[in-house]
């Protein structure tokens, strides 16, 4: 602990603490433009002030708070009853993409599930063999998914550019740099293959299970899958949902 200096009354401290203090005053007022400078005299400069970034708060519209008043706030419905719920109150003018909205109770799930319909249309894999690579030289990327085996990197390093841009480049993350591309290619084209995976900070999965035009049994049938592949594992809440929608949260 430091030591405490203190002014006895009358002392010749307290008559230095006091002319301090009238500096400090004087100073202040002549930033403050209350005061003139005196000539020679400098003004020390108040120290600034960290600026705070308010953070805009997030404001939804009539429409959409209108139709979240139909979820009844903390219930957890039956798949039916949230699938039902969830067609009045879709907001978007387009053909909404529907979600499931995983929260587990801890990280490190990552695992393939076949779903028995498709999410979306179906998409053209390429391996990254001569002819492909050959394409891709020139420009011409026909492909939604490229596979490459570790041997293969080596050679689409140069592409990097052109391929990590459009999400192309082959990653060992999202099961695209694989033993055996070939395999995979056949798996790929001929079943419905999603990867529940948790986000890096959190045990939280975010999923696309269908379109809403789907048949609504194709969907609650890519739902269920999803709920079944998680059995033994430690849900903590899932929501329904589809693009713009207020979520739905569904009975465990």
């Amino acid at each position: 602990m430091g030591k405490k200096k203190v002014a006895v009354l009358g002392s010749e401290n307290e008559e230095e603490l006091k002319a301090k203090k009238a500096v400090k005053l004087e100073q202040k007022k002549i930033r403050e433009g209350k005061q003139k400078n005196p000539v020679g005299t400098p003004v020390v400069p108040e120290p600034e002030k960290p600026v705070v970034k308010e953070k805009k708060e997030h404001v939804r519209s009539k429409n959409y708070l209108a139709t979240k008043k139909k979820v009844e706030p903390g219930k957890a419905y039956s798949l039916a009853e949230a699938f039902k719920l969830l067609k009045e109150v879709s907001l978007a003018k387009f053909d909404p993409t529907v979600e499931i909205h995983i929260t587990l109770i801890e990280k490190g799930i990552n695992k393939e599930v076949e779903l028995p319909h498709a999410v979306h249309k179906s998409k053209k894999i390429a391996i990254a063999n001569n002819e492909t690579l050959a394409k891709i030289e020139k420009g011409t990327l026909d492909f939604d998914i490229l596979l490459a085996s570790p041997a293969q990197m080596g050679k689409l390093v140069k592409f990097a550019k052109v391929l990590g841009p459009k999400g192309l480049m082959p990653n060992p993350k999202n099961g695209t740099v694989v033993a055996d591309p070939e395999a995979k290619a056949k798996l790929l084209a001929s079943k419905n293959i999603v990867v529940l995976k948790c986000e890096k900070d959190a045990p939280v999965i975010h999923l696309a299970i269908a379109k809403l035009s789907h048949p609504e049994k194709n969907i609650l049938a890519n739902i269920k899958a999803v709920l079944d592949a998680l059995l033994g594992t430690r849900v903590k809440k899932v929501v329904l949902k589809s693009t713009m929608s207020p979520a739905i949260k569904l009975a465990t």
